[in-house]
């Protein structure tokens, strides 16, 4: 369905898709429950007041203006086609605050949490920040990519390991990203637990052409801070999972269901602060570790035939990095949800075969 504005007067465009009109047809067609969406509007058209205060001062009346002026979708028959994206609804009125998926840099791409804590001056935003070549995580396909890869990099970081099931990860977090909100293991009961917005399992969304399995954390796996306030994380050996048959928001792409497990980062006394080694600046409910297995056609060393898909998805022989060493890559996109609070990351990812000089 779509919501159509004629003139003044809203008009409900109703256009059922397959089973609705089958339901029509045999008189049991009931409108028990409906979901919105609003993957078409663009909120960063919205004025901000902070910025343009001077100006809104005589013209407050502009500052939705640009959102208002868009174009909706209309109704269309397939059930993914206009919501990709569905606004989360929630049954409690009570809520203060939701959850919010971040990646956790500490713990991901073989990074050494001391590496990054050891100046304790830098605010953790920076070092998120502070990531080599651009904004992905690069997947390296085979060991001689990887061992190119840490020379042009001069470290593991944002180094993903084809098929590795112990030193390279990407770590994700759930919890409430609000520095007023004391990091304690109460104040995760209260706003986490007790409210029903604990994130333990996560739908991970690949692309099917690139990507034959997901790897996660086993039951074992540990995601805590010590005494001190260090770091520690053992999500290996990861386990190999199976890909679902739930419907995805992304064509080509399978979806994945991973288990996480309890984030127990909390604000220690006498410790260093807990956000040097979190990403989520508040009370935090699960993590999750992610590894992935390539197909196996695009693992071909540089001796090898390149398969087709680098030069139909992708680039070819570049030199990304300075110097002669060439590489073929593929830039996807890996699509993370929380099933309970319904919290949504997506993740940059550089599929990388180096192909010689």
């Amino acid at each position: 369905m779509a919501f159509l504005d004629n003139t003044g007067t809203i008009v409900l465009d109703a256009i059922l898709t397959d089973l609705g009109r089958k339901k029509m047809a045999t008189g049991d067609f009931k409108v028990t429950k409906f979901s919105l969406g609003d993957d078409e509007i663009d909120y960063n058209l919205f004025i901000r007041e902070e910025v343009y205060a001077d100006y809104l001062a005589d013209n407050s009346h502009v500052m939705d203006r640009a959102i208002m002026s868009q174009s909706c979708f209309e109704a269309l028959e397939n059930n993914s086609a206009v919501i990709n994206y569905g606004l989360t609804d929630f049954d409690r009125n009570d809520l203060l605050y939701l959850p919010v998926l971040k990646i956790n840099y500490s713990g991901s791409a073989g990074y050494d949490p001391e590496e990054l804590v050891e100046d304790p001056g830098l605010p953790q935003e920076q070092k998120d920040f502070a990531r080599p070549y651009e904004n992905f995580f690069y997947l390296s396909v085979n060991d001689e990519t990887t061992s190119k890869l840490k020379t042009a990099f001069g470290s593991t970081g944002y180094i993903i390991e084809n098929n590795n099931v112990s030193n390279t990860k990407i770590v994700i977090e759930s919890g409430i990203n609000n520095s007023s909100v004391s990091s304690t293991s109460e104040s995760r009961d209260a706003f986490i637990m007790q409210t029903g917005l604990l994130d333990m399992y996560y739908n991970v969304y690949v692309d099917s052409r690139f990507f034959s399995r997901i790897l996660g954390p086993s039951n074992e796996a540990v995601f805590k801070n010590k005494s001190d306030g260090s770091l520690s994380a053992n999500f290996a050996p990861l386990q190999y999972y199976v890909r679902t048959s739930l419907p995805t928001v992304v064509d080509k792409f399978d979806v994945y269901v991973i288990r996480g497990v309890l984030n127990n980062i909390f604000q220690r006394p006498q410790a260093l602060p807990a956000e040097r080694i979190s990403a989520v600046r508040g009370p935090r409910g699960s993590a999750v570790a992610l590894g992935l297995n390539v197909i196996n056609e695009l693992g071909g060393s540089s001796t090898s035939t390149r398969n087709e898909k680098y030069s139909i998805f992708g680039k070819t022989d570049q030199t990304l990095f300075g110097g002669s060493n060439k590489y073929d890559y593929i830039d996807s996109t890996i699509y993370v949800k929380g099933t309970t609070s319904g919290a949504r990351i997506e993740i940059p990812l550089r599929v990388i075969r180096y192909a010689g000089t």
